[in-house]
């Protein structure tokens, strides 16, 4: 009778080691498999990622070469451009991104060189105010400094214009730059995913092995 008890009792333990193992099994099979899902989407979305990065990259590249915007050499700038770290691009063609926003710096100083720090619409009204002041028949001296006045509005014109088309790539361009690092890191994340799927995989066939 002992026999038959401790033997019922041998029987049970072996039953639910089975069925401990079995449902270490079962969750170690579901949660590899939801791994699986979310390696296939950050593969598919990293793809996209550093597609559309290199896109971006590209056409910022693509628009800006045939510009041919090219930085001054080294002894022809400023103080001010040195001091703004633009020397190490001297001679340089701009056709990325960071060369687009320091030589939106280097305009940026020289601009503020026109007309005492003003800017295109501080001087365009200053001109108009000082046309109407001169009346209709100005002097030859109010003549020749209305006409130094529009140069300077037509120079921080086309100036701040090229200022802002150099500053868009550059947001284009760090756009693109993130976008393609983040594909990157989640290209990375999701081999890094599919090693610990296929590591769960192969434990959970090892548990439903053991039970058989």
């Amino acid at each position: 009778m002992a026999q038959a008890i401790e033997a019922t009792k041998g029987f049970k333990v072996k039953e639910n080691s089975a069925a401990h193992s079995l449902d270490r099994s079962l969750i170690d099979r579901l949660i590899s498999s939801a791994g699986a899902v979310i390696a296939v989407a950050l593969f598919a979305l990293g793809g996209a990622a550093i597609y559309g990065g290199n896109f971006a990259l590209d056409n910022v590249r693509d628009r800006l070469e045939p510009q041919n915007i090219t930085f001054p050499p080294a002894e022809a700038m400023s103080d001010f451009d040195k001091a703004e770290g633009l020397a190490a691009f001297a001679g340089q063609k701009v056709d990325t991104g960071s060369e687009a926003e320091a030589f939106s710096r280097y305009i940026g100083g020289h601009l503020a060189e026109v007309n005492e720090g003003k800017t295109y619409s501080e001087t365009s009204s200053e001109s108009r105010g000082y046309a109407a002041e001169v009346g209709e028949n100005p002097t030859e001296a109010e003549v020749a400094a209305m006409a130094e006045l529009d140069g300077k509005v037509q120079t921080l014109f086309r100036g701040e214009t090229l200022r802002a088309i150099l500053l868009n790539a550059y947001g284009w361009w760090t756009v693109g730059l993130i976008t393609f690092f983040a594909g990157i890191g989640m290209v990375i994340a999701g081999l890094f995913l599919a090693v610990l799927v296929t590591l769960g995989l192969r434990h959970a066939r090892k548990a439903s092995t053991s039970t058989v």
